[in-house]
């Protein structure tokens, strides 16, 4: 359920800050566009809201279900509880997946304001540009890639970019309109000639930002729920040792188990594979010094000697080592 509010969030955020763009375009632009962005702005904003309460919600319930600390940890003992640097360290590292969190969004912002920027040209050109007629001279239709018109107009042949869906043919008539600051900036009434190049320094950007942005949202909310809890529940020495996740008695791979055991002989197995494995010489920990904190979800392992805090879960309840 996290996953979906998550990602409902994330969506609708995504469409706020296109129509703040849209919106901001046609109050400068004085357009037609004006209500239906203003519409879209509201509708969006109005979504995203509602799935950032329901995160609260779903957070709030979380914490009410982990009152009961010692499913995941002992009772403190002297030495255990507060730890300021290790807490300075987790708190760098909510810090930085905020700071991708934001780079990320502010990289969608970017390249969202060239599409729409390149769009703004293409119809300020339809309604302010000299208007005259044309006949289609050559076409350009790939089976990928994109086609172009030839257009004569005047003394001159220019190439605008095909991408209506209107069938062309050789002598076709179409009415051209062009900038006489600017002749080689045209279009016709039907094809926008956007710049491409231009076009593409707005799209990938945003593509991009579509793929990193839900991901680095996700990990931002993820250390700040951990901050949370090892706030809430402080620290508790344990002894951590590595063992390769098993299924089925086979091993998964380069997936680890770190199995954290602590002073009064129980112990807790906890998983976080895709942060973990690539650490250097974390095959040979047995029994390392660390400090564990947090509860189910959102655990953290840390070293005072390093490396970096790890994020981690829960695979089941603290149990006695002794227990088979």
């Amino acid at each position: 359920m996290r996953v979906f509010w998550v990602v409902v969030t994330v969506v609708f955020s995504l469409l706020a800050a296109l129509a703040v763009v849209g919106t901001a375009l046609s109050l400068f632009g004085n357009d037609d566009e004006l209500v239906a962005s203003a519409v879209i702005l509201a509708g969006s904003l109005a979504f995203a809201a509602v799935g950032w309460y329901r995160l609260r919600v779903l957070g709030r319930r979380a914490l009410a279900a982990a009152r009961d600390f010692g499913r995941w940890l002992p009772a403190a003992g002297p030495g255990d509880g507060d730890h300021p640097a290790l807490i300075a360290r987790l708190r760098r590292a909510s810090r930085r997946a905020t700071g991708f969190a934001v780079g990320w969004a502010v990289v969608f912002a970017a390249g969202a304001t060239v599409v729409t920027l390149v769009g703004s040209a293409a119809d300020d050109l339809l309604a302010t540009g000299v208007r005259e007629p044309g006949e289609v001279v050559r076409l350009f239709d790939p089976v990928k890639g994109a086609a172009h018109i030839w257009v004569r107009h005047g003394d001159r042949t220019d190439e605008i970019v095909w991408d209506s869906g209107r069938d062309y043919h050789v002598g076709d008539e179409v009415t051209v309109v062009y900038d006489p600051a600017d002749p080689a900036r045209v279009r016709t009434t039907d094809e926008k000639n956007e710049d491409r190049v231009e076009l593409g320094f707005g799209v990938v950007p945003m593509l991009a930002a579509l793929f990193g942005l839900p991901f680095s949202i996700a990990a931002a909310a993820g250390w700040r729920r951990r901050l949370r809890a090892v706030t809430r529940t402080g620290w508790r020495r344990a002894g951590v040792s590595v063992a390769p996740e098993l299924a089925h008695g086979v091993t998964r791979g380069k997936a680890v188990v770190l199995h954290a055991g602590f002073r009064d002989g129980t112990a807790i197995a906890l998983r976080r594979s895709a942060a973990i494995r690539a650490l250097p010489g974390m095959p040979a920990w047995e029994n390392r010094q660390g400090w564990v904190g947090g509860w189910g979800g959102s655990m953290v392992v840390a070293f005072e000697d390093g490396p970096a805090v790890l994020p981690a879960y829960a695979i089941r309840e603290r149990v006695s080592r002794s227990r088979p």
